[in-house]
């Protein structure tokens, strides 16, 4: 509040004289400034007893209840003062603060802008009208204020400041960053300064500048929550997950209210299996601010990663309508595009979901103002230049689907550029992908823009990403446009939503033509699946067991090897009375939390199955998990969000699935990829089909028998396993997006035949 801190003597009471008052105000004025609050507050009370409408006693007490967290007091109080002195300024700053810390801003806003029509050359009343207009939302009329509050006072770091937060907020990140740096050149000792700065720096793709600020704020103010909480942020992009973990819990040991400390918590914890843990602080975060969509949004997929149905159908409404409002007031939802995805069949949901994303992000690197012109471009060269860009080159299912890919690219025609944006893990995964492409540049320490150059000045004339809107995507490097074309492939089970991104690698089952209005990027169809796979995949020699795996010698094994939050209570349900229907069977599932086995087990047991019938595996190298996977008798896909590798892997490991054909791209994988390896009688079109066949097969070890021998035939030729024919089918169709780039022409439907 910008009144005077008054105080006063208890000893000198007011007399009736005018000058004994003024007096009497000023020792109370001198107690308030002293701290000897008790006393000031008497002191105001006995002039005001002797005179009941003295202003500046009326406005002082009111200052004083104020600080003392008694607004409504404070409110009745200033008022009182500015009925007898309506164009007082003080007073009406300081009656707009009182009606601030009730969250009556639309008052606020009033009292702040009759105090600056009062005083117009008060930078202190332009800049408390700022607060109040951004409060309200009224981002325009704010940065007006701000900018009027620093023509009179240009070096008003605070003003500077908050400038900044409202430029941030609006996506305006250079405006922000000046702002941050003017504020806290003027005020080093600024840590919020400092704070700022380094959320537009990890916001902008610079790590490592990020670091630095915040760093800088905490040696200021070592117990800046913010600043704890952004580093934490930073460090977990990183993939410093428990550094991310203590910068998190130091934040809330400092202001345990911070609900955005308590959502990043849940991410880091997440991300590292604690899915109980994460469920709490996501839940302390809503309960903290209940429109906190991405707090929702993050508890909703949690609910799904434990298997929590009760609790996820209970949320599921309120965090539809919280991003369906983001949506209409043309923001971005707090629920990501991949979480949409594996919960919602509806492709036109999908859309919306992603486009606001895209927007967001294209908007953010429009302000950067970088253009890479690529007219000169057209002619240029006879080998076409490809760009992968990805964080998952690692021990990853990417790297697993396409580690033969690489090498088989014709060199006469292409050239072959990996840019790795995620953790170099050492792993042999890593080390075939170093080697097999022509250059392998990593970009973890370049700033989008940074990299958005380096692969212009590559010459990569297609970039194809491979990421879409999964965990750590850099989409901002192609909203760039760093190449002639751009694509999306492999990472992303549906559309980018994305303006900036010319195609999507796909195949006719899994985006059919009457798809098309749900995806903002052209189709360029395979023939086949979409899907890469290895043809050189090892499976280990080492002799595995059923006991050796924990599963009953004799048993009838139907597995699941999805993830947890890919099952849902219907489809569980199916399962549940597959197994009621086939004595001596057992399902076997993949281990991924606590919470999720221990629901599915007592899920079970309302069912009327033992608990002891679900089994669940715990992670194993890729090779031994292929050869464990070989154990089971036949694989169940789940529905609104199919197996993808791991539907690749149980037949590549000689198992059959079953599936159900969906109504949006993560729901038909499996579909696409059964009838690639020429198995489409296991593509089911409804529950009761995807049943009635699994308990045929599961009754008839004659046919099970056949239908896996037929694939062990199938795999070695069978297009699916073919990476040199895929790679041959996906080089036609690269050949055909630059041929359309070339023409001058608009992205255009791409379908290419084998010869």
């Amino acid at each position: 509040m910008n009144g005077d801190e008054p105080a006063q003597d208890p000893d000198r009471p007011p007399a009736g004289a005018e000058g004994d008052t003024d007096a009497a105000l000023a020792a109370a004025r001198q107690h308030h400034r002293a701290g000897r609050l008790a006393e000031a507050e008497a002191g105001y009370e006995r002039i005001l007893h002797a005179h009941p409408d003295h202003a500046d006693a009326l406005h002082l007490l009111g200052v004083l209840a104020h600080q003392g967290g008694r607004h409504e007091r404070a409110v009745e109080l200033i008022g009182a003062a500015v009925q007898r002195q309506p164009d007082n300024a003080q007073f009406l700053n300081n009656l707009g603060s009182a009606y601030m810390a009730l969250g009556r801003t639309d008052e606020a806003a009033g009292c702040y802008r009759h105090a600056v029509e009062a005083d117009p050359g008060s930078a202190d009343g332009h800049f408390n009208l700022a607060n109040a207009l951004r409060g309200q939302g009224r981002a325009d009329q704010a940065i007006a204020c701000y900018r009027r509050a620093l023509d009179i006072e240009p070096d008003a770091a605070d003003v500077h400041h908050n400038l900044g937060v409202t430029l941030a907020d609006e996506g305006d990140w250079d405006g922000a960053a000046a702002c941050y740096r003017r504020a806290i050149e003027i005020d080093p000792s600024l840590a919020q300064g400092h704070t700022g700065l380094g959320n537009v720096y990890k916001k902008l793709g610079k790590p490592h500048a990020a670091v630095v600020c915040y760093r800088r704020a905490l040696r200021i103010d070592p117990d800046a929550a913010d600043a704890h909480n952004g580093l934490g942020a930073v460090l977990k992009d990183q993939g410093r997950l428990d550094a991310a973990i203590a910068a998190y819990r130091r934040a809330l040991e400092i202001n345990p209210r911070l609900a955005e400390a308590h959502n990043n918590l849940g991410n880091a914890l997440s991300a590292e299996g604690d899915v109980g843990e994460a469920i709490g602080h996501y839940r302390r975060a809503l309960a903290l601010r209940p429109d906190y969509d991405t707090a929702a949004a993050a508890l909703l997929h949690q609910y799904q990663q434990a298997c929590a149905w009760e609790e996820f159908q209970a949320l599921e409404p309120q965090a539809d309508r919280m991003t369906e409002a983001a949506i209409e007031r043309g923001g971005r939802p707090g629920e990501t595009p991949f979480a949409t995805v594996v919960r919602c069949g509806d492709p036109a949901a999908n859309l919306r979901v992603a486009r606001a994303a895209s927007d967001d992000i294209a908007g953010a690197m429009a302000r950067l103002g970088m253009q890479f012109p690529m007219e000169d471009r057209r002619s240029r060269g006879s080998r076409i230049t490809l760009g992968y860009l990805s964080g998952d080159f690692h021990n990853h299912p990417t790297a697993h689907l396409m580690g033969g890919l690489f090498a088989l690219h014709d060199r006469d025609a292409f050239r072959v550029i990996a840019y790795s944006h995620g953790k170099d893990d050492g792993s042999a995964y890593r080390k075939r992908l170093e080697g097999e492409c022509d250059s392998f540049v990593d970009i973890r320490d370049m700033d989008h823009g940074q990299a958005a150059r380096r692969i212009y000045d590559d010459h990569v004339d297609i970039l194809v990403d491979l990421k879409g809107h999964t965990e750590g995507n850099r989409l901002e490097i192609c909203a760039l446009r760093p190449a002639p074309v751009v694509a999306t492939y492999l990472g992303f089970p549906g559309t980018t939503g994305a303006g900036f991104i010319d195609y999507i690698l796909t195949d006719r089952i899994v985006t059919p033509e009457d798809h098309a209005a749900f995806y903002s990027e052209t189709f360029a169809y395979l023939p086949h699946c979409y899907q890469v796979n290895d043809h050189t995949q090892a499976i280990a020699g080492d002799r595995v067991t059923r006991a050796g795996c924990g599963l009953p010698g004799d048993a009838f094994v139907f597995c699941s090897f999805n993830k947890n939050y890919k099952i849902e209570p219907g489809m569980f349900g199916v399962w549940m009375d597959l197994l009621a229907g086939t004595p001596d069977s057992v399902l076997w599932l993949m281990r991924s939390n606590d919470l999720a086995e221990g629901n599915l087990r007592k899920e079970a047991e309302s069912r009327g199955i033992a608990a002891d019938r679900l089994v669940f595996a715990g992670g194993l190298p890729k090779d031994r998990h292929l050869a464990r996977l070989g154990l089971a008798d036949l694989a169940l896909d789940t529905r609104v969000c199919n197996g993808h590798t791991t539907t690749s892997d149980a037949l590549w490991a000689g198992v059959p699935v079953i599936t159900i054909v969906g109504g949006h791209f993560a729901s038909r994988v499996s579909a696409s990829i059964l009838n690639a390896v020429g198995l489409p009688g296991l593509v089911t079109g409804s529950v009761d089909a995807y049943a009635a066949l699994a308990g045929e097969l599961s009754h008839d070890p004659d046919k099970l028998r056949r239908l896996r021998d037929r694939l062990a035939e199938n795999r070695p030729s069978a297009p699916l396993f073919d990476t040199p024919r895929f790679v041959g089918n996906l080089e036609r169709t690269y050949q055909r997006m630059w041929e359309r780039f070339v023409e001058g022409g608009a992205p255009r439907r791409i379908e290419v035949a084998e010869d």
